[in-house]
Parts: C-alpha cells; structure tokens; sequence
C-alpha cells in the first residue's frame, strides 16, 4: 500500500484547492499537564482518561512523531525533554539538552527532532529513531538585558530541508539547514519574532513580530523569500485604539489562500482582541475581525472549513470563524478557567478538545451544535493537547503540493 493511501486509512485532510495536508490520527489524545508532570491518555471513543505516564519540570508543548509512535515533551522547568512511547503509554527516557527546553518539534518527514530553549539561545538536533544527539546550534546572544524568554517557537519547511529559530534578546531569525544545522541566513526584526510560519509550497516564510508599545513598534507580518531570504513584503496590523499589541500567532487556511493573524498582547493582562484576515495571493488585509481578550492561536478544522479562535490566558471564549469568509460563526465559552490555549479534533471533525490549564480539564466540543458537551479532569495546568503530527500548533498535518498526488 502507497503512503497516501495508507494515510487514508487513518485520516485524510483534504483542500479543494492549491494544498492538501495529510495526517494520521492517534487511537488516542495526549494532554500534558505542565504543574502535575504528568502526561494524561484519554479514549475519544469514551471521552474519559485511560492513564497517565510522567513527565518533568513544566512540561507544556509536545510533539507526536508522523508515525505516532512517540511522544516529545519539553521540561521547561528543567534542563531536559521527555521521551514517551505512544502506544504503551509509558515514559522511556529524559534527555538533558539545555536550559529549559521550550518546544521539542519533529521534522515532517519524521527524521529528526529539534529541541529549542527559552534560558539559552540553543538547539540541539535529534535523531528521532535513536534520540542520539546529532548537531547543536548556539548563540551567545548580545542583549544581556534580556528579560524573559530568549527563544520561542521553531519551524521547518514542510520539506524538511530549513529549519526557523530565534534570538529573542537580539531581535534575529537565524534559518538552519537541515541536517548540518549551518546558518544560511539571519533575519533582523524590529522586534521579537514569535511565529514563523513557511508557506505549503516552501517558497517564502511568514514571520510574525510581536511589536512593541513602548517604543511604538507596531505589530507585523513580514514575508521572506527563501531562495533570497530577503523581505519582500511587510504587513503592519491594525489594532484598535489602546489595544495592547503582541503579536501571537498566525496560519495559512488548509486552501492556502488566506493567512489568519492574532494579536494577544503582553502578559499577564494581554488585551489584544484583534484577528487580521490577509489575502494570500494580495498580500494585504480583507477583514479585521474582534476576538476574545488574549487571542492566540487561529486552528484549523481538518475539513478546512473553519478557524477556530482560542485565548491564552485572558478568557474563556474561543469563536469559531467561517475560514473562506472570515465571518465569526459562534462565541463559546468553555470551562471557567481563562487559558484556552490549544485545541485538537477527530479525524472526521465532528468533535474538538480544547484544555483549560485554569481548570486542569479537556473540553469535548460537538462542532455540529458548537457546544460543550463534557468536561474531562486531566491535570493541573493541562496544557498542549495533540493527537497527530503537528509542525505548527494549528495545522493538522503536512502541507504537500496538490500535484504531488
């Protein structure tokens, strides 16, 4: 049986359009739980929890292998990431990479794993078969008055060629060759650079700033090219009057044609409410649409049909959006904790789950109602739910080119 018919047979994301993005679905859903150190199994035939397995340190980010057969956890709190067995559920190993490793993240072709740090600007290459240590890629980074995180989140190109880290405390995007992890390029900023996020057909990246208040820096996108690494475009985004901005996080719809955009402002009160709808192909903003204080993270439906809008850390409200037009559909409130942060759903999209790390629970969401119908304790600060591969919290999947198949 070919690979795309074996896909099939577990779960298919199809666009009508430009792109399609194939993910195998998980028999199970994964939660960690960053306060308890604790990974939770839940049973999406029954909506409970079948078991859990430790952790470390704050373990809030995760990654499933393509081939869902482990499990990558990083001890924020710590100096190492979890290595679990997916499919008996138990903890293998914990590997010390560095300070306080953020995002362990797969290569879509499943060869590798690049782990990240938020305490040193560092990333430490994996063999995703073996868990050896391969390459390291360090910076001693310039901007000792850095407070806070000095990196944030990774990125590959869907053909796992380059990989996108930062330098927070210098304002830098340094693009990585895979393997080798040679610096091809170093992207300046005006300000962080929190999210970027490659094109389905790898031919420039998306880079979203999170802008600055005080020194009037005004929240953005930048597009790159990759054969050049040169901007070719910047996009700043509106805001209303007196919105906090910090740029969050930002996704390319399943049809390729427009890219979603969240401003959450800076913690710990947030503020951002604003969603910038930008034309893929015009290179410019068609809506403006009012989320939840804290907007963050725009996921996508595995049909392509919506975004659905999750806050982190100032609501309970996520809305769903109808992705072609941008129109909100629904406001949902879901628990009373006021951290929505991440969302997965089935393969056939009929259900979600979104974790409250307020509440410590994973909420069952029927898409077809658009209502929560249960609520599932899992652990303390239940963090990022996943149950198939992601490059990007909210792509269910690999972007391949339509023509590929």
């Amino acid at each position: 049986m070919n690979k795309s018919l074996r896909y099939l047979s577990v779960g298919l994301v199809v666009a009508l359009f430009s792109t399609v993005a194939y993910a195998a679905v998980a028999k199970w859903i994964f939660v960690p739980n960053a306060a308890s150190k604790t990974l939770s199994f839940i049973d999406p035939q029954k909506d409970m929890v079948i078991g859990h397995c430790e952790t470390g340190a704050t373990g809030w980010l995760a990654c499933l292998t393509p081939d869902l057969k482990k499990i990558y956890v990083g001890e924020n709190g710590g100096d190492s990431v979890t290595v679990i067995n997916a499919v008996t559920h138990k903890t293998l190993k914990h590997i010390k990479t560095g300070k306080n490793p953020k995002h362990p993240l797969v290569t879509p072709d499943g060869k590798y794993v690049l782990v990240n740090h938020t305490g040193e600007v560092k990333a430490v290459l994996l063999d995703a078969k073996t868990d050896a240590e391969l390459k390291t890629f360090t910076v001693d980074h310039v901007n000792k008055e850095q407070k806070g995180p000095l990196m944030m989140h990774s990125a590959f190109t869907w053909d796992s060629k380059l990989a996108f880290v930062q330098n927070y405390a210098d304002k830098k995007v340094y693009v990585l060759k895979i393997p080798s992890l040679e610096v091809l390029a170093t992207i300046d900023g005006d300000s962080p650079a929190h999210y970027i996020v490659p094109t389905p057909d790898n031919k420039q990246a998306w880079i979203v700033y999170e802008g600055n208040d005080a020194a009037k820096i005004k929240t953005s996108v930048s597009i790159i090219d990759l054969a050049s690494f040169q901007e070719v475009k910047k996009i700043e985004i509106p805001t209303a009057e007196n919105e906090p901005i910090e740029g969050h996080h930002g996704i390319f719809t399943l049809d390729g044609k427009l890219f979603y955009f969240c401003n959450r402002g800076p913690a710990p009160k947030f503020g951002g409410t604003t969603v910038a709808i930008i034309d893929v192909a015009q290179q410019k903003i068609v809506r403006t649409l009012k989320g939840a204080n804290s907007v963050g993270h725009p996921y996508l439906s595995p049909d392509g049909k919506y975004v659905v809008l999750t806050p982190y850390g100032g609501s309970n409200i996520i809305t769903i959006v109808d992705a072609g037009t941008g129109l909100k559909l629904k406001d949902i409130p879901v628990g009373n904790g006021t951290h929505i942060g991440h969302m997965v759903f089935t393969a056939d999209g009929k259900k979600a789950y979104a974790t409250n790390a307020g509440d410590g629970a994973v909420y069952v969401i029927d898409m077809q109602t658009r209502e929560v119908v249960k609520g599932i304790p899992t652990g303390d600060k239940a963090a990022q739910i996943i149950n198939t591969y992601t490059n990007l919290f909210e792509v269910p999947g690999v972007y391949k080119s339509a023509q590929q198949h």
